[in-house]
């Protein structure tokens, strides 16, 4: 980790109005196996020294060798000339491994991963499981930024499991892909109860296959469950209330918002809460302090259906005459901190899950997805169901083949009139920016009902 001192003698480097000091580090390691069989082991540690400084204009400079920090010529594009000049603030935050992840061994771990795969490939199924691909991946982010003066120091270890799962029969062919993990130590793996949920998505998928039947298209009800609502809400709300996408800043290949055309503050049904949250312990997206010095909180971007705030940094913060929300993190040291998403979910209600769907007389309930696409304004969208099940009259039935959800974002969240009271956070890779930043967040939020919406199939 950089020294206070090294950060402090750079600064001096820099004599401007504002000036961002950062030393970040990322230990990383992936085991891949395929079928139980180990494919392979990768370790990388990434570390090095970034400053970003105003001097009218935002300039940035990056470089794994501190005394290479000098000041930039080349501005960066695309901001106003001028920023919001809150004062920072100093601080820590760490989430606390139970179980330190360096406290099993690779081999160890491989070993666990092995045993994973075996109960799993070895469950009594009328289909058959083609392949397995199942991932591991650990790393532990440690930042130390100084801004004007004020230190924020933070630490946050990560657990992932990626599974890609193939299987066959009746005539079919599945391949289902998910994730699962959060901020922690090797605790996760046991509280994420891996065995338990590879075993119960085999069986489902092999449910799926012998006894799904095709639908007819047309409008009905339709329930998501949190990995779909997290889906939705990192998409088609998360991204497009970005402000530095708002204000087309963002130079990605899909990077506008549909805010930057609609003047509606109704955006949705009044059922409807989205947040983003860095402050929930276990989330992937956790951090308590931005890494622009501006003290982390959760926001509430759509409240009661109407737009209520969009995600800021200190520099669109200027131009909305708002202040900072905490916003902004960098991917990596030689990165410039962006505009980014932490923990977005549909925040749940009060009902529970058998209230949600006893009145629906004919629906379907969306469990797991094949596949998504989002539009670049984030406004057009497609999900097609893989794990689905028929709705009659409130009770869930069998299970269908590959609905596709497809609509608009506003008409979607128009259709949502109800939530229910549970909650899952799922974790994912954000990508943002050019260069690409790709990001650890979560995702997530309740089961959720929207009304009379067009189900096609493939």
């Amino acid at each position: 980790m950089g020294k206070t001192d090294d950060l402090e003698e750079i600064a001096r480097r820099f004599p401007f109005k504002y000036v961002e000091v950062r030393h970040q580090e990322i230990r990383s390691r992936v085991i891949s196996l395929m079928n139980g069989e180990l494919l392979g082991v990768y370790e990388e540690v990434e570390r090095g020294y970034a400053v970003r400084y105003f001097n009218q204009g935002l300039f940035f400079v990056s470089s794994q060798e501190p005394d290479k920090l000098t000041p930039s010529p080349e501005r960066i594009e695309g901001w106003s000339k001028d920023l919001l000049d809150v004062q920072p603030v100093s601080g820590n935050y760490e989430v606390q491994e139970r179980e330190p992840l360096d406290s099993m061994g690779v081999e160890e771990k491989i070993s666990l991963l092995k045993d994973i795969s075996k109960e799993v490939l070895s469950q009594k199924i009328s289909s058959k499981l083609q392949n397995m691909v199942l991932t591991y991946a650990e790393s532990v982010e440690s930042k130390e930024v100084l801004v004007n003066g004020a230190r924020v120091v933070g630490r946050i270890p990560r657990v992932q499991v990626t599974y890609n799962i193939v299987m066959s029969g009746n005539g079919r062919t599945i391949t289902a892909w998910h994730e699962i993990g959060g901020s922690g130590g090797i605790e996760q793996i046991k509280e994420l109860r891996v065995t338990e949920h590879l075993t119960e998505r085999v069986k489902a998928l092999d449910h799926v296959l012998q006894k799904g039947k095709g639908i007819t298209p047309g409008k009905r009800d339709v329930v998501l469950s949190p990995i779909l609502s997290g889906i939705m809400a990192h998409e088609s709300v998360g991204h497009p209330f970005e402000a530095d996408r708002v204000m087309g800043r963002e130079f990605a290949q899909a990077g506008s918002s549909y805010l930057s055309y609609l003047s509606l503050k109704q955006i949705g049904n009044p059922a409807v809460n989205v947040a983003d949250d860095p402050t929930i312990q276990g989330g992937m997206g956790y951090y308590l302090i931005d890494d622009e010095g501006v003290r982390a909180r959760r926001k509430l971007l759509i409240k009661g259906g109407e737009v209520n705030e969009l995600l800021q940094n200190r520099f669109t913060s200027r131009k909305s005459n708002l202040p900072s929300n905490g916003s902004s993190r960098a991917s990596s040291f030689d990165r410039e901190p962006l505009i980014r998403m932490s923990n977005t979910f549909f925040v749940p209600g009060d009902m529970n899950f058998r209230e949600l769907i006893e009145d629906v007389k004919e629906g379907i309930y969306l469990k797991t997805y094949m596949e998504w696409n989002i539009d670049d304004m984030r406004m057009g969208q497609r999900y097609i169901g893989l794990e689905a099940f028929q709705i009659k009259n409130g009770e869930i039935g069998d299970p269908v083949l590959y609905p596709v959800l497809e609509g608009k974002t506003t008409e979607f969240l128009m259709a949502i009139d109800a939530v229910d009271d549970s909650f899952e956070l799922f974790p994912g890779t954000c990508g943002k920016g050019d260069p690409d930043q790709g990001i650890p967040v979560s995702m997530g939020g309740p089961n959720m009902r929207l009304r009379n919406v067009m189900i096609k199939v493939i």
